[in-house]
């Protein structure tokens, strides 16, 4: 039996969950050399896109904070 049917995770494929735990290392600021130490990548590009990836999540979470903020400033 496999690990992911162990841990309920049937329908996930390794690479998808290597994706995941790189794209979670990103989003709570992991830094490029930091997720290459985990990861095993040599290519600080193909890192990057991950980490890039999650501040640009960031960016919007903090922009949406900013326009509903602007909404009930003026309500």
């Amino acid at each position: 039996m496999a690990g992911r049917d162990v841990a309920g995770l049937p329908a996930c494929t390794s690479h998808g969950l290597r994706k995941l735990c790189l794209t979670r290392l990103a989003e709570v600021g992991c830094t490029v050399f930091e997720i290459m130490s985990i990861s095993g990548h040599k290519n600080v590009e193909e890192v990057q896109k991950y980490v890039d990836a999650a501040n640009r999540k960031k960016l919007a979470v903090a922009a949406l904070g900013k326009l509903q903020a602007g909404q009930l400033a003026n309500a």
